[in-house]
Order: structure tokens, then sequence, then C-alpha cells
């Protein structure tokens, strides 16, 4: 893990001075609208992200100096990060279980999320405590991938990258550790704290609670078991494992660079050159599973077409660690007005105490955008899964799927 520590800080370092190819400053991108099956946390942070650029795009008419952009850029993206984190994040989870869910949103872009049916099951309480995060965590992603493809993406997304990127990390380091801060973990869990919620579920699927009595929060918790501290831990170092991604700090470099100083619509972050037009980058991703918490290290090959994306990820439980595989082409071009995109995943389940899911798992999925004409397109994706835990798609195993209009101006 050093070793892998010492080269990402060496492609920080490089990327901040570099870049695979020249920028352009075409037309934005087209608005997205759509739905897909539960979870919809892909699909429906593409609908997040098209609220928040075109209240960015109409600022900007009427704001014309880009010095401004951060002002209005920042502040919708916090309160736009919340609404994913609550209606797509911990609204997803809980739709997909038929919970019935419902918001709460305040001024100081606090949200809540309700259930108007008790979990029946632990495994309902752990998977809807760690969606809101999963949810900004697959937003980010998704404009990361776009903004490594081709001439880049809309400058104005990449605040909302950034907050979404960071929701994961600062929830779990501000959340209290439990062998030190018992009251304070304590009062984090009653309180709806999503980290000390989530810790406190594995403690009682672990040990066969009800599940009603968790949400409720009457579950005692135990403070004398090991594994609630180990659980904790594996929290927080994936939480700062996924703050030290240096393709996301790439971003924030092009964005000041690019779109604040120089004005530009659309953004490309620098990349390491690799000559011809082509480039690469790495990026940091972590997540909460059911019985592991889960830390990604991507690899980003920039081409002249689409995005090569390459990954492994370990998988760690209180017990056990290992690890999983996956690779992606984004938006290879097909003709003139296609673009195909095709990602497959491989994992190996780790032994747990939590004893929710064994064996191999996978995931494969593909994705269709073509525009019928300058301004109108669509956009279909469907994928098939196994049984288990992949971060932005449904539990059970089966075909889940897509679909959404593209309108550009």
């Amino acid at each position: 893990m050093k070793r892998v520590m010492v080269v990402l800080g060496l492609v920080i370092a490089m990327s901040g001075v570099v870049q695979a190819a020249p920028l352009t400053n075409r037309v934005f991108d087209a608005y997205f609208l759509g739905f897909e099956s539960e979870p919809a946390m892909d699909y429906g942070g593409q609908d997040v992200v098209t609220v928040h650029s075109a209240i960015s795009r109409g600022l900007s008419k009427a704001v014309k100096t880009s010095y401004v952009a951060p002002a209005y850029e920042f502040f919708f993206a916090a309160g736009l990060s919340t609404f994913q984190h609550e209606v797509f994040g911990h609204g997803s989870r809980a739709r997909e279980y038929s919970l019935d869910p419902e918001y709460s949103f305040g001024f100081d872009f606090s949200g809540g999320t309700g259930l108007n049916k008790d979990p029946t099951t632990m495994e309902q309480n752990i998977m809807i405590a760690g969606g809101g995060t999963e949810g900004d965590s697959v937003m980010a992603h998704r404009i990361l991938m776009d903004l490594y493809t081709g001439d880049g993406t809309d400058g104005s997304k990449i605040p909302l990258m950034a907050i979404a990127k960071i929701d994961f990390s600062l929830y779990c380091l501000i959340t209290p550790d439990p062998s030190s801060s018992r009251e304070d973990f304590q009062d984090a869990y009653t309180n709806g704290n999503d980290i000390a919620y989530y810790v406190t579920a594995r403690q009682a699927q672990r040990r066969q609670a009800n599940p009603a009595d968790v949400w409720n929060n009457n579950y005692a918790i135990d403070f004398q078991d090991p594994l609630l501290k180990d659980t904790y831990d594996e929290a927080r170092a994936a939480a700062i494992w996924n703050l030290v991604d240096p393709s996301a700090l790439a971003a924030m470099v092009g964005y000041v660079a690019d779109h604040v100083i120089g004005g530009k619509t659309q953004v490309r972050p620098p990349v390491i050159p690799l000559g011809g037009g082509f480039g690469m980058t790495v990026g940091t991703r972590a997540f909460l599973g059911p019985e592991e918490v889960t830390r990604f290290l991507d690899l980003y090959l920039i081409t002249p077409g689409p995005l090569v994306m390459l990954y492994a990820r370990d998988l760690q439980s209180s017990v056990d660690q290992t690890y999983g595989y996956g690779a992606g082409v984004y938006k290879i071009p097909v003709g003139s007005r296609v673009k195909l995109s095709l990602l497959g995943d491989l994992w190996q389940t780790p032994e747990s105490i939590e004893k929710l899911y064994d064996g191999t798992g996978w995931n494969t999925c593909g994705e269709v955008s073509t525009m019928f004409s300058d301004h109108v397109g669509v956009t279909c994706k469907l994928g098939d899964k196994s049984d288990g835990y992949f971060p932005g798609t449904p539990m059970a195993a089966g075909v889940y799927g897509g679909a959404g209009v593209l309108v550009a101006f």
C-alpha cells in the first residue's frame, strides 16, 4: 500500500503540469433526462447534473465574468449533491426494497431520508446507510469519465463532481471513534450519521438483532466488540484512499486554469502524455458494502476516441480480504452519431461474520447513445449481474437497465 501511495503522489505532481491533447471550446454538452431500474444512482445522478448545468449556463450568460463562476457553481453543487445523496442514494436503496422513502431538506444544505415502512432485514439497514455516499460517488465517477473522454466536458460540472466525491470522505472523517468517544458515537448513530449507523448495523447483523430496532434507534451498541472498531477503522482508511484521487485533483487544476481563469466552456484535465493524443492518469474510489469496505484503484487510458478504464480493488471484511477487477471502454465512436460503452466486473466475495454472500460475483453492462440530429438523441443502458453488491447496481441477480433523452442547444 505504501508503494501505491508513492506512485499516486508522483502522478499528482506530473498531472498538474502536462496535458495529453489540446482543448476545444465547443458547445455545451447535451442535457440528459432519463430513468433506470432501482437503484437509480447513475441515471438519477445524470438528471441532477442536468439541473446543475442548466442553472450554471443560465447564470454564466447573466454574469459574464468567469472569475465569479465558482461562487454559484459550488453553491448549487452543494445543494444538488445533498439531493443526490438523499433521493438517489439512500432513497434508491430504500425504493429497491419497496420501503417507501420520504425526504426533508434544509436551507443549510442538510437533508434527511425517512421510511414509511421499517426495514425487514439487517442487510437493508446496512445498504440504506451506505447508499447516500454511494449515490454521490457514482455520480462523481460518471462526471470524471466524461472529463477524460474526447475534449472533456462542461467545466461547470467539476464543482458538483468535487463535492459529491468528498462526501464519503468527510462523512467518515467527522464520525466519532467508537473506542474513544462512546457517547459521541452513540449520539451520531441516534441522530442519523450514516457512517455510525453503517458500523452499528454491521454489528447488529453479526448478532442477528431485530432490523426494526436498529432503524428506530432502539439497538444497544456493544462497545466491547472489537469488530465495531475494526469496521470503523476500515471505513476511515477507505475515506482517506478516496480523498487522494489524482484524477479528481487534476480536474480541479483544469477547472481553475481553463474554466475560471481561461473562461473555457469545456475542460479536459491535465494527464500524463504518452504521445499521439494518448495519455493516462489514475483515480481512487471507495464504497461501503453489506459485509465489506471496498477500495478501487482506477487506471484511465486517454485516447483520441474512447476512454479505456482498468481497475483493481480490494474487498475488506472484518476477517478476510479478497480482490476484484474490471475493465471498460467508454464512448466508443460508432459512425458519426453513435457512441457505445462497455463494462465488465469480476470479484471474489470475502468470508465474513455477517454471512450475507459468498462465491464469485460478476457484472456486465453496455450503453448506447445516439443523436438523431444536432439537437435530439437517446441513451439506453442494459446490464446483467450476479447476486451481491457492486456499486450503483441492484443487489439481486438479474437484468437491469435505463433510458434517457438527450437534448442539445
